[in-house]
């Protein structure tokens, strides 16, 4: 019965890894880059803010299972090394798909509202300009490092499935 719940909970772990790096990867490397050439710069926006609010929800709840199935393999195995490495990691990953999600997401939302006024009156305070890059980037930067961060999960499987 041990080994099925072990197995069952390395599935789980699984699965999150799968998660975590297949939203991280199409929407990174295939549905931005095909929105970004495809649709005009309204239409993307309207299309980018509906999609972000899920995908840090859906990494969110990848990052919950990894932390639950690594607590779950420490309580059967004991701690080790490898589990609180990957227990870190995964709570890494939930601390930045959860500030993405909220604040920064509606935060740059709200500096991207006031820049689209100002466009249409004429006038961009280069301030308000320098502010939204700023968010923009800290973005994509928190998006690369969950990308990195889950394949270094991803490189620990082994390890964290070895008895």
């Amino acid at each position: 019965m041990r080994v099925f719940i072990e197995s069952l909970i390395q599935y789980v772990h699984s699965l999150a890894v799968a998660i975590l790096l297949g939203k991280v990867v199409l929407l990174s490397f295939v549905v931005a880059p095909v929105l970004a050439k495809n649709l005009e710069r309204d239409a993307f926006g309207k299309v980018v803010r509906r999609l972000f609010p899920a995908y840090y929800a859906l990494g969110m709840i990848a990052a919950g299972m990894g932390v639950l199935s690594v607590a779950a393999l420490a309580m059967i195995r004991g701690f080790t090394l490898v589990l609180g490495v990957a227990a870190g990691t995964w709570l890494v990953i939930l601390m930045a798909e959860s500030y993405c999600r909220s604040p920064l997401t509606p935060q740059s939302n709200a500096l991207r509202d006031r820049l689209n006024e100002q466009e249409q009156q004429g006038t961009v305070d280069p301030r308000l300009q320098a502010a939204w890059n700023q968010l923009h980037q800290r973005s994509i930067y928190l998006n690369s490092l969950v990308l990195i961060v889950g394949l270094g999960l991803l490189g620990l499987t082994g390890q964290i499935y070895l008895p």
